[in-house]
């Protein structure tokens, strides 16, 4: 990847849009939408992370460095009014997808690079994977550790999966 978000048809792979270099001098390494449609977000390796409007297919918003290093993961809540990113900083933080800004850095919630997370159906906790196979549940209001985990595999976490019936998740 040299920096570009690109867009493609499901049905035949054909390009639709190159939205250009995201960063200058900067990769993209992780992308999400909201889960209304309406925006894309794509984090970089240096920490940086901008917001791309969908219907005008345009960045509209730069937020510049908000982590120390790799944004390696991006989550949007259902009502999409929230953006979460995780990063190898160990840092959680909550974007406010309206007022384009950084609501709140919830800290670090892990003692190694973040790999992945999980918003919770209800929209309140957040699975937080590590580079070291450890595993938390944190509230996404404060920050706080619900439930650790502790180290479930023997590296990496790369995903995080949660049941329908939110009773169990997998890894």
């Amino acid at each position: 990847n040299n920096g570009h978000v690109k867009q493609f048809l499901v049905s035949d792979g054909q390009m639709i849009k190159d939205y250009g270099p995201t960063f200058e001098n900067d990769r993209t390494v992780s992308i999400t939408t909201t889960n209304d449609n309406k925006y894309l977000f794509a984090g970089s390796i240096g920490g940086h992370l901008k917001q791309i409007c969908l219907e005008r297919r345009e960045v509209v918003h730069d937020y510049g460095q908000i982590h120390a290093d790799s944004i390696s993961c991006l989550e949007s809540t259902r009502d999409s009014k929230w953006l979460i990113t995780g990063s190898w900083d160990k840092h959680v933080k909550r974007i406010s997808v309206e007022k384009r800004e950084v609501d709140k850095d919830l800290g670090q919630v892990c003692d190694n690079r973040i790999t992945t997370m999980k918003i919770t159906a209800d929209g309140e906790k957040l699975f937080v994977g590590d580079c070291m196979g450890q595993l938390k549940l944190i509230s996404l209001k404060d920050g706080d550790v619900v439930k650790d985990f502790g180290k479930i595999h023997n590296s990496y976490i790369t995903g995080i999966m949660i049941t329908e019936d939110q009773k169990s998740f997998f890894t």
